[in-house]
């Protein structure tokens, strides 16, 4: 699996595909506090992004990935992202 899943944790590596999409909103369901680290992640697939849009859990860091940084740092709304 692209995404591993710590105590509150969910650590994207690397191509994080759509067969992640649900295994990720049943850990924002068990962990409502739960928070979203993507420095590892390489790509990431739309589904995944909308269940971080829609579960709004707490990004921790964004892609290595100048571009994809970018468009995920763009799409999640400021509140997201600890300063």
């Amino acid at each position: 699996m692209a995404i591993r899943y710590a105590r509150s944790h969910a650590h994207f590596e690397g191509r994080c595909a759509v067969e992640e999409a649900l295994a990720l909103v049943e850990f924002l369901r068990r962990h409502p506090r739960g928070k979203v680290a993507l420095a590892k992640c390489t790509s990431l697939h739309a589904a995944l992004l909308q269940v971080i849009l829609a579960m709004r859990p707490t990004v921790t860091s964004l892609p290595a990935d100048p571009l994809l940084a970018a468009l995920i740092g763009a799409a999640v709304t400021p509140d997201l992202i600890p300063a």
